[in-house]
């Protein structure tokens, strides 16, 4: 009897058990994944990594140019704080907005640039629209930070954020910048060209953090990234060397107030780098243009100044190639150019340079020769090399956002071809015209636009690619080759030498070019410039220095030339 009991009391065991097992093996097998997946689900948050989600743009070696720059930000959970923190059965609004005032309120003291008001609505606005988190602030202080961690408030996190931009403005006047908000939109440079592409990127970063039961990260858990494929569609590669665009950069922080700098592929004409100062901070678009006197948005590389002795470059390969003049020719300089007996410009050296040759003549910079140049040139002549050159060309392959290009207005007056030949009235050209110049003397007489963007990635992972267009041979090889070497003689023994490197032959021209206008002190406002390429044996970069403000081209610009031309040779050390 005991042992038909005991047996029956076994197999209701074992029939129990074997129940339990069946239902384990179903929930850790079977539907072991869902069930995890719902459960982490309602522990955990996923924050959006990148400051928009927008498509990316990349340098020619696909190194990002946004969302590149890691912050820390600072997230709120609406519906966990409202759950927290407001009382659990009370039909009042205003009580059940107690958690976003509380939170608001201790947020509001300890970020710098959010007040109460400000976080309390985006709270309140982010529950109403079911908004998972809401990022409150994402250039977090150390103080802040370590602020908000300690305080142990429900639904408040700290994360890593990749910010789309700079705040030094890195490669800002191209780049552009947002409207911002949770669908921003291009206002200025490449932002606004491909606005459609890189708004419609499919791409996602999140973060993942896991929450306690009270809302809070767990501790000692480190955020996970989910990383979704394709982060190429809607994205836009430009010829931008990152490298050589921090040089630039540095260089002018170092050497420039005001001014622009470019550099170009001496070859493919695509643009390397590309700065202007002063710059401005993308995050403070409102505050720069109430406050800006040096109007710190407008890209002046892509801005027409007087080139002043740069456009000798223009007069003197025209003169070459038309046979008017010959390299063995000479020229007296006495410190004036005379077009009658009232009317006279004078050389940049008053006492004169006296008897001297093309090449001495370019070296130096000598005013009457070119003017006498120019003349015998004449003023259609003049004007066909300017068309040919395609001075007043603004083309930029790839990209359309840019002021007021060059312009060339001369009149047949002798005093007028005289200016212009000069490179003072009459003649306005763009620091990137006069790169692409120097680019087509430095590649042997070959034009062809500069380019700026290689290839467009739309959202359906379409590939285009761009800077297909031939180059033209405009001018005979032999004449660039005489240019080049009078190019070299300024370096070597003229008015370029601060541009002069031990490592390579530099070949280039310097000019002062005036503006027209008085400072303060009512003294004359001056352009300093300096416009060359290196290896002068066999070119690969092209330079343009712009100083605005400066004392001469020789001083203020032919030295940061030297500084771009040495820090680009060290990142490309097999070169020399």
């Amino acid at each position: 009897m005991r042992t038909s009991r005991a047996f029956i009391m076994l197999t209701i065991f074992l029939f129990i058990f074997s129940s339990l097992l069946g239902r384990v093996f179903y929930i850790q097998i079977i539907k072991g994944e869902e069930m995890a997946s719902q459960a982490a689900a309602m522990r955990s948050r996923q924050i959006e990594l990148k400051e928009y989600e927008r498509g990316e743009i990349f340098d020619r070696n696909l190194m990002p140019l946004t969302s590149n720059v890691v912050a820390a930000a600072v997230y709120c959970l609406p519906g966990v704080i409202r759950n927290q923190h407001s009382p659990p059965s009370s039909d009042d609004e205003h009580l059940k907005n107690y958690g976003f005032k509380i939170v608001s309120s201790f947020l509001g003291k300890v970020l710098e640039d959010k007040k109460q008001d400000e976080i309390f609505n985006m709270l309140l606005s982010g529950y109403e629209s079911n908004q998972s988190f809401v990022r409150i602030d994402s250039n977090l202080s150390i103080e802040e930070i370590e602020l908000i961690n300690n305080s142990q408030f429900s639904g408040v996190v700290v994360a890593p954020i990749l910010k789309r931009y700079s705040e030094d403005g890195f490669l800002g006047h191209i780049l552009g910048y947002v409207s911002g908000g949770r669908n921003p939109k291009g206002k200025s440079g490449l932002e606004l060209e491909y606005d459609e592409i890189l708004s419609k990127s499919p791409s996602s970063q999140e973060l993942i953090t896991v929450l306690d039961a009270r809302g809070l990260s767990i501790q000692g858990l480190m955020f996970k990234l989910r990383n979704e494929q394709n982060q190429d569609k809607g994205s836009i590669v430009l010829t931008i060397d990152k490298r050589i665009q921090e040089i630039v950069e540095k260089a002018m922080d170092d050497g420039i107030e005001k001014g622009a700098v470019l550099v170009l592929d001496a070859e493919t004409k695509e643009i390397l780098a590309l700065a202007n100062r002063p710059t401005y901070n993308p995050y403070k678009i409102a505050d720069t243009i109430s406050i800006d006197t040096n109007s710190s948005l407008v890209n002046r590389a892509l801005t027409r100044y007087y080139p002043g002795s740069l456009f000798k470059v223009a007069v003197v390969t025209a003169a070459l190639e038309e046979g008017i003049i010959k390299p063995d020719e000479r020229y007296l300089c006495d410190g004036k150019y005379w077009f009658n007996e009232n009317i006279s410009i004078t050389c940049w050296d008053k006492d004169g340079h006296g008897d001297l040759d093309l090449e001495k003549a370019f070296a130096m910079s000598c005013n009457p020769t070119f003017i006498d140049i120019g003349i015998r040139l004449g003023h259609q002549t003049l004007l066909q090399y300017v068309d040919l050159f395609q001075l007043t060309n603004e083309s930029i392959t790839g990209y359309t956002q840019q002021r007021a290009g060059s312009y060339v207005d001369i009149s047949s007056s002798n005093p007028a071809i005289g200016n212009a030949s000069i490179g003072q009235q009459g003649v306005k050209l763009t620091p990137l015209q006069i790169a692409n110049l120097f680019a087509t003397i430095a590649d042997d007489g070959s034009w062809k636009a500069p380019s700026l963007v290689r290839s467009i990635t739309d959202y359906d992972g379409n590939k285009d690619m761009l800077n297909k267009e031939t180059k033209a041979q405009i001018i005979s090889k032999d004449t660039a080759q005489k240019v080049k070497e009078m190019l070299e003689k300024v370096v070597i023994d003229g008015t370029g030498q601060n541009a002069a490197l031990a490592e390579v032959q530099v070949a280039g021209k310097t000019a002062t070019s005036q503006t027209g206008m008085v400072n303060e002190n009512n003294e004359e406002i001056l352009n300093a410039w300096f416009a060359g390429y290196f290896p002068a044996n066999n070119p690969e970069w092209v330079v343009v220095v712009l100083a605005e403000d400066g004392r001469s081209g020789s001083q203020d610009a032919a030295p940061v030339f030297k500084d771009i031309a040495r820090g680009i040779l060290n990142y490309f050390p097999t070169h020399h």
